[in-house]
């Protein structure tokens, strides 16, 4: 492989980037501005019948005064754009982890707590397991054992060790096995 395929393939995965809706949106109010374009047009040239929208908005603004509707409208649309172009500037988020035994597999961290939670469900003692948070830097797991308070804490360590195993692997940075609290 080149330096280049090298380095392309060092990037982490990113999501789709914050201003892809909004530039989905501005192209299709581009496309609707075209049309009505391409109308006006069509009826100043004699193809079509009927009145230019176009010139008859443009009149309407015409003789426009500034007075504090303007400056109001005028001030959120100009920190409306200032937001868009802090967020276009932005870079994407991450939410992919890097695997320590693989250079090439990136997990998110939602299927490395599920990993985790196949794991722990199956270790000696526990009946149940499920994730309750499931981040870049953490994954909190929540077991349920058979209920013997001498059991749980061997039931809790082997759920833990069991479940850290494949979860590190993954390349999860902390995995908390809890045990879940009994409603009453």
């Amino acid at each position: 492989m080149t330096s280049h395929t090298d380095r392309v393939l060092a990037r982490p995965p990113a999501l789709r980037h914050r201003s892809v809706p909004l530039a989905v949106l501005y192209g299709v109010l581009l496309v609707a501005v075209a049309v009505v374009a391409v109308r006006d047009l069509a009826v100043s040239q004699g193809w079509a019948q009927g009145d230019p929208w176009l010139a008859a908005a443009v009149r309407s603004l015409d003789g426009l005064e500034a007075d504090t509707a303007t400056l109001v409208v005028g001030t959120v649309v100009g920190l409306v754009g200032l937001v868009l172009l802090v967020i276009g500037l932005s870079p994407a988020q991450r939410r992919y982890v890097r695997a320590t035994e693989a250079t090439q597999l990136w997990s998110t961290p939602a299927a490395i707590g599920e990993v985790s939670r196949t794991a722990a469900d199956r270790a000696p003692g526990v009946l149940a397991a499920r994730v309750t948070r499931a981040g870049r830097r953490r994954i909190v797991l929540q077991v349920t054992t058979r209920g013997d308070a001498a059991r749980d804490d061997v039931s809790l360590s082997g759920a833990r060790e069991v479940a850290t195993a494949p979860a590190t692997a993954l390349g999860a940075r902390r995995i908390d096995v809890r045990l879940a609290e009994e409603d009453s």
